[in-house]
């Protein structure tokens, strides 16, 4: 595989290559659920998607209430707490500084492919910045709702993980815009965009170092290689992780891996089950299969570490059902990630029933629920991963995973994405927009529609800073 600037992976050299040091015991609702958030910070929302959390809204709330609802604490009780299961996590920088991740099971993996726009830096694995290039909030809190033990700053309970004794492997696959405007980019030492060839490097690294599960909350644009990746981890048994746009103005994306076939796709939920919304509308999405936690989570780290922050998004959400799938993986080690996925969207709600795909493409299977995954044996499904589509949107196509294909090869999908940067928001693929008959009205709805499109997310963006780059 091509790497423009991305060599083979092994443990960090820029900073703590492992944290390995088992929790002596598990306490649930450890410390004060008083949770102190700061006042700078308790105004937070999505840019382009979900309603912008009032004050009002923050100050009742402490960020634990998936922890709370979902039953996770009885399931640690119970053991079930990732033990033995690798999940592969591909982030942008992460800092493990924060009490919160101090005895995490976390394998820094590098170096990164990113580097600053001149090409002089290469954007670490490991930081402690909170702004510029190695901004590290998003991965921290992205990984904290795996890997979190509760453990806070002085009078602070910190972010509390969801599969805390599983290991990660940490992949840095984007760095971070000097204005903290969220933006999502990897260059290579050219001044390339490159994430799509830096996630699929890590996919397979993953891949080969054994990870059950990988989970990616940022959105990116695939090419040939990403094509390969995610065919690979699909019939490897490999589960994928991918969170939504955060977007609610089109159906369809070109936001990979959570958009690709065969990946679980995740849409962010608040506690009574409503997704998240961009102008009063539900952020609708062909690909979704599940809604998870995602709208007033607590995080560590705004204009400073001490600081925590209630914020919303598929990226919070994405790592959640991760350690769902990876608490299953631990009580019925003999099931496979095809079966981890039929239990997944078996048992949304919390019983057992048949699969129902919601028409509407909001709810995709329905509400994860980590109570009804673990009630069943997932060997009882078939071997096979029920949500690669045979449908023409569907990337790669069913056939091509049938008949696989090396990575570096050139695949040939029925609807191919444009090249071109990484992005943080929705897209159509060229394949959809090839399939609309070529004519005069249907231009002209194009460009009412590109112009909707922007005015929406320009007043989303005066309404408050994005959480999650998904």
């Amino acid at each position: 595989m091509a790497s423009r600037g991305v060599g083979g992976f092994q443990r960090a050299a820029d900073g703590r290559s492992a944290h390995r040091a088992k929790r002596a015991g598990r306490r649930a609702g450890r410390g004060s659920r008083g949770t102190t958030v700061a006042a700078s910070a308790l105004v937070a929302g999505l840019l382009l998607s979900g309603p912008v959390l009032s004050p009002a809204s923050a100050a009742t709330g402490d960020g634990f209430w998936y922890f709370d609802a979902l039953n996770i604490a009885k399931a640690h009780d119970a053991g079930w707490t990732g033990e033995g299961v690798t999940i592969a996590v591909m982030d942008g920088p992460v800092n493990l500084e924060v009490p919160t991740l101090a005895d995490a099971d976390i394998d820094l993996r590098g170096p990164s492919g990113c580097f600053t726009d001149d090409g002089s830096e290469r954007i670490p694995v490991q930081s402690t910045d909170l702004v510029g290039p190695a901004d590290a909030r998003h991965g921290t809190d992205v990984v904290s709702l795996i890997s979190g033990s509760g453990d806070g700053y002085p009078g602070q309970t910190g972010v509390k993980g969801v599969a805390p004794d599983a290991k990660v492997l940490y992949y840095t696959i984007f760095g971070s815009a000097e204005d903290k405007s969220e933006q999502v980019k990897c260059l290579d030492e050219d001044g390339r965009e490159s994430t799509d060839i830096v996630l699929a490097a890590a996919m397979d690294d993953a891949i080969d170092a054994g990870a059950a599960i990988i989970s990616v909350s940022s959105l990116q644009t695939p090419g040939p290689e990403l094509y390969a990746a995610q065919i690979r981890a699909v019939n490897a048994g490999v589960v994928v992780v991918g969170g939504m746009p955060n977007t609610g103005d089109v159906q369809f994306t070109a936001g990979w891996p959570g958009s690709a076939n065969g990946s679980v796709g995740v849409q962010a939920a608040d506690s009574s089950s409503t997704i998240a919304t961009t102008d009063g509308l539900p952020n609708i999405d062909v690909a979704t299969a599940v809604i998870a936690p995602g709208i007033g989570i607590l995080t560590q780290g705004d204009d400073a570490w001490e600081d925590q922050v209630l914020k919303n998004g598929t990226s919070l959400a994405t790592p959640i059902v991760a350690s769902f799938l990876a608490l299953t993986a631990q009580k019925y080690p003999d099931a496979t990630g095809n079966q981890l996925v039929q239990n997944l969207i078996h048992t949304t709600g919390g019983e057992t029933h048949e699969p129902r795909l919601d028409e509407t493409k909001t709810n995709g299977y329905g509400f994860a629920s980590v109570t009804g995954m673990l009630a069943g044996d997932p060997s009882q499904y078939a071997d096979e991963n029920p949500l690669v589509r045979d449908t023409p949107e569907a990337i790669p196509t069913r056939a091509e995973f049938t008949a696989g294909y090396e990575a570096g090869t050139s695949p040939t999908p029925t609807a191919a994405l444009p090249d071109g940067p990484t992005v943080d928001q929705a897209a159509f693929p060229v394949g959809l927009l090839v399939a609309i008959v070529v004519g005069g009205l249907v231009i002209a709805g194009i460009v009412v529609l590109v112009v909707v499109m922007s005015v929406r997310r320009a007043k989303s963006r005066d309404a408050g800073r994005t959480v999650g780059r998904s």
